[in-house]
């Protein structure tokens, strides 16, 4: 895959370069810009497979590289220092992240996955969810992307109204569709979606508190769900939950 990397930080342009030709032999570094302008230039001049792209740069960010190149269908891994900047907009737009300083075995594994995405010609639609998602993050209408058996899906976090976990599996249940079974944990989607929103009721549940119809005990601790799907309240989170219901 040839490959370029977008960085303001010269250390961390050497940096990844170093990794890169110790550890990922098939990639070919083919070049480097140091903000935004440059950044979109070599993108039209070189047409890389594959961007490691920082957020953070003097003229913009990242993401303004992205708006200003929409049809792009380039294998994207982002490159920061900010754990928590725009993250959880990353990842449910299923897009890699790695984190400063740069972990090789991290590296290697965005690479690999990165390779066996190369010839899907997805990218564009999670690149339009990532965008999406950073103009709504405070509108309430983020998107997450899905990936099952028959390619990706686009669902509408409200529309979530539960996951369960089934295996390495997690299994979503969404308003006015059929369920979705997704090759991804279910912890993975905790650490994504608003935890002010999901709320995981027991292990192998992650409920949307907005479905929430009602908490029932007479046959143990069961929570039901505005569309009639009943789960169970583990006892070690029914007081975590009824503080939350009575709040």
């Amino acid at each position: 895959m040839r490959a370029i990397h977008i960085e303001d930080n010269q250390a961390a342009r050497n940096n990844l370069f170093e990794i890169i030709e110790e550890f990922c032999p098939d990639v070919d570094y083919i070049g480097a810009a140091t903000n935004v302008k440059e950044g979109i230039q070599l993108i039209h001049d070189s047409y890389p497979d594959l961007i490691f792209l920082d957020i953070e740069m003097p003229d913009g960010t990242g993401f303004d590289v992205l708006k200003k190149t929409p049809d792009i269908n380039i294998q994207i891994i982002f490159v920061s220092s900010h754990e928590k900047y725009a993250l959880r907009a990353i990842k449910c737009s299923a897009l890699d992240y790695i984190l400063k300083p740069i972990d090789p075995e991290d590296l290697q594994q965005a690479v690999h996955k990165a390779k066996s995405e190369f010839e899907s010609h997805k990218t564009q639609k999670k690149v339009k969810t990532l965008l999406h998602n950073l103009s709504e993050v405070q509108k309430n209408q983020e998107k997450l992307v899905l990936k099952d058996k028959y390619g990706l899906q686009i669902v509408s976090i409200t529309d979530i109204i539960h996951l369960e976990a089934n295996g390495s599996y997690t299994k979503f249940f969404i308003n006015d569709q059929d369920p979705i079974l997704v090759s991804k944990g279910l912890k993975d989607y905790e650490n994504i979606l608003p935890p002010d929103q999901f709320f995981r009721c027991h292990q192998s549940h992650l409920i949307n508190l907005d479905y929430l119809l009602r908490f029932d005990k007479r046959e143990g601790d069961y929570l039901i769900l505005k569309d009639k799907n009943k789960v169970p309240l583990a006892t070690r989170k029914k007081e975590r939950l009824l503080k939350i219901i009575n709040t």
